[in-house]
């Protein structure tokens, strides 16, 4: 495109000269173009001249073609944006031009509005620069919402586990003193029958029995909460607990393969992956044709991942599992998936040939040296 597209040429007698022909088609083609896209279009020197501004800019900031002749048409830019803008515009030689954010007020409302600049350098022997200027005001409010509420579910995500924690905790703690008590006090009635009488109580038996079970189901409550080893231990070791009691509850064959040496992670990311590793094997269980799971955790260079594998012969598991807030399942798994971004990871949900596979991985600059608190 040359400046000399915005000249017109003229035979003697008054008409068209041949030469002149190809520069106005090329005009009229490159006018028509930026006269009918919203998007501001326009050409202008160095030194801050206007040469051309398409329809849309006039619309969009009410200057006139006329009134952003030479240097009017800076007046649509933000007084803040504005010095930064010019210098750019002044070091305008480099052959992929430049990309800026600068306001332009907006004439139907009077408001200043994002935009997005960018600068090219025209093929042209006077240096005209090519300059774009695309709204992004509304995606810049979109992206601010957006890290508002990943922050807010963050910090929500983070309270829902402190107060499965306090209720794992006082599961174990308190509930479980208690039954233990319970539990020694029927031992002495059991003795005190027997001597008085030669002979067991079966209804102490029976109570005794029944608190063994309950605390089996609280024991068991406890760790799904919150596996007290995840704050004592870390990752690898509530991992390994955790498995050996699905494997010994559900029968399904697990193996379990951790990098040696992993050390302690930040209690966020090893709460997410714990989660990954607990769901996927919950959905596991759910669908009951699945044979085996196969769970990998390890380290690269500069992340921690975490892969859930489970196989059965079962077409299409991962569709009928994918995230969907229509379903128990599927807000279990929208949940997951938003706790690992949370942290910078990334989710996926994939289906091999006969099953599923579920994969989490979080940066390594996360790692710490020592449990957190």
């Amino acid at each position: 495109m040359s400046l000399k597209t915005f000249e017109h040429s003229s035979a003697p007698d008054g008409g068209v000269s041949e030469s002149a022909r190809p520069i106005r088609a090329e005009e009229w083609n490159f006018r028509n173009l930026t006269d009918h896209i919203s998007q501001i279009v326009c050409v202008v020197t160095p030194q801050g001249n206007g040469r051309y501004f398409n329809a849309y800019w006039q619309s969009y900031t009410g200057l006139s073609e006329k009134e952003s002749a030479d240097c009017g048409w800076l007046r649509a830019f933000h007084r803040d944006d504005l010095d930064n803008f010019i210098k750019l515009l002044r070091r305008s030689t480099a052959p992929g031009g430049w990309e800026c954010e600068a306001r332009l007020k907006r004439v139907t409302d009077g408001s200043h509005r994002r935009h997005q600049c960018h600068c090219s350098l025209l093929a042209d022997p006077s240096g005209g620069l090519l300059i774009s200027c695309t709204d992004v005001e509304e995606w810049r409010k979109a992206e601010a919402m957006a890290k508002e509420q990943s922050a807010l579910l963050g910090l929500s995500l983070r309270t829902h586990d402190e107060e499965k924690r306090k209720i794992a905790h006082g599961l174990h703690d308190s509930a479980g003193q208690y039954l233990v008590a319970l539990q020694m006090k029927l031992d002495g009635l059991q003795r005190s029958s027997i001597a008085a009488g030669g002979r067991t109580n079966p209804v102490v038996d029976e109570c005794r029995e029944l608190i063994k079970r309950c605390c089996r189901e609280i024991r068991a409550t406890s760790h799904l909460l919150y596996p007290p080893l995840l704050d004592d231990l870390g990752l690898e070791a509530a991992v390994h607990l955790h498995v050996d009691r699905f494997m010994e509850r559900t029968k399904v064959k697990v193996e379990l393969d951790i990098e040696p040496n992993l050390g302690r992670l930040d209690r966020d990311l090893e709460v997410a992956l714990f989660r990954v590793v607990q769901e996927a094997l919950a959905i596991t269980y759910r669908q009951s044709l699945v044979k085996s799971a196969q769970i990998k955790i390890g380290a690269g260079p500069t992340s921690i991942f975490v892969e859930v594998a489970a196989s059965g012969g079962i077409d299409g598991l991962a569709e009928k599992v994918m995230p969907s807030t229509r379903t128990s399942l599927g807000v279990s798994l929208a949940t997951l998936r938003q706790r690992i971004l949370v942290v910078g990871g990334l989710f996926e949900i994939t289906s091999p040939d006969d099953g599923m596979a579920i994969r989490a991985v979080v940066p390594r600059k996360a790692l710490v040296a020592h449990a957190c608190d």
